[in-house]
C-alpha cells in the first residue's frame, strides 16, 4: 500500500486564492490548515475541503507555524504547500507515484513557477525554483526562520520531480511591495538576533549588485520589462533589508 500523506497549508486572509490551492490538492489523504487569524472568509472556505483547522493567533514566523502545521499532520509523509501555489496534473501524478515506495530517508524537491503580473518567470533568478517540500517528519522538519523558511534536511538523498508548482506570487504591485517590506524587516530581526550588523559599504554596494545579479547573470533581460521590473524590486528590497538591519531597534515593529 502506498504511503499516505498530509498536505499542511498555512494561511491568512486567502480567501480569494486559497480555493484553486485547495482544489489542486485533493487527492492527499488529509489536508491541514493553519490560520493566523483571519478577517475575510478563508476559514469557511477551507472548511468546504477539511475539518483540519486550527487557529494560530500569536505569530512565530513562517518556519514555527510550519512546524506547528506538522505537528498537526497525520500521516508520516508531509507535503506543505502555500495558498497561493497550485498542483500542477503531471505533479500530481508524480507524487502519487512515489508515494507507493519513498524511503523516509528521502526528500523530493519541486520545480516552482512563479506567475509574476500575468507573466510565468523563466530566468532572473526565479526559474527553475528547486524546493524541498515532499518529506517525511519523522526524520525532517521546517526550520525556525522568521521568513524564506526551509525544510532542514541535511544529509538527506533530494531526488527532484519533473511536476512544476505553479506559484501565483502576488495580486498587484502593492501587494508585491507591501510584503517584501514585511519580508525585510523580519530578515532585519533575524539577523540582529544573531548579533549581525549592517556597514554602509553593505548599503552602497549590496543593492546595485542585486539589480546586476537578477537583470545580467540571472538573465533576468529575457523575461522582457518583467524581468528588468523583478530587478528593481530585488533592488530596493536588497536596500530596505540592510537599512532596517543598521537601524533595527528603530523599526523592528
Amino acid at each position: 500500500m502506498k504511503n499516505k500523506v498530509s498536505v499542511i497549508i498555512i494561511c491568512m486572509n486567502e480567501a480569494s486564492r486559497i480555493r484553486r490551492c485547495l482544489d489542486s490538492v485533493q487527492w492527499a489523504d488529509e489536508i491541514v490548515i493553519v490560520d493566523s487569524g483571519s478577517t475575510d472568509n478563508t476559514l469557511e472556505v477551507v472548511a468546504e475541503y477539511t475539518d483540519k483547522i486550527y487557529v494560530n493567533t500569536d505569530w512565530p514566523g513562517f518556519g514555527l507555524q510550519k512546524k506547528f502545521a506538522e505537528s498537526k499532520a497525520e500521516n508520516d509523509w508531509v507535503f506543505s504547500i502555500d495558498s497561493d501555489e497550485i498542483v500542477s496534473d503531471q505533479l500530481r501524478d508524480e507524487i502519487l507515484c512515489v508515494l507507493n515506495d519513498a524511503d523516509k530517508k528521502v526528500v523530493f524537491r519541486v520545480n516552482r513557477l512563479t506567475n509574476f503580473c500575468n507573466k510565468y518567470i523563466r530566468h532572473s533568478g526565479w526559474y527553475p525554483d528547486r524546493i524541498v517540500r515532499l518529506y517525511n517528519k519523522q526524520l525532517y522538519h521546517f526550520n525556525d526562520a522568521l521568513v524564506h523558511e526551509s525544510v532542514n534536511c541535511k544529509g538527506a538523498k533530494i531526488i527532484d520531480m519533473d511536476g512544476e508548482l505553479l506559484h501565483y506570487t502576488f495580486q498587484s504591485l502593492d501587494e508585491d511591495i507591501d510584503k517584501r517590506n514585511g519580508y525585510a524587516k523580519a530578515w532585519a530581526r533575524n539577523q540582529f538576533e544573531k548579533g549581525r550588523q549592517a556597514t554602509i559599504l553593505d548599503i552602497l554596494i549590496r543593492p546595485p549588485f542585486a539589480f546586476i545579479r537578477h537583470y545580467l547573470l540571472k538573465l533576468g533581460f529575457l523575461d522582457g520589462y518583467h524581468g528588468f521590473l523583478i530587478s528593481i524590486i530585488q533592488m530596493q528590497y536588497t536596500f530596505n533589508k540592510y537599512n532596517y538591519l543598521k537601524f533595527f531597534p528603530e523599526v523592528k515593529k
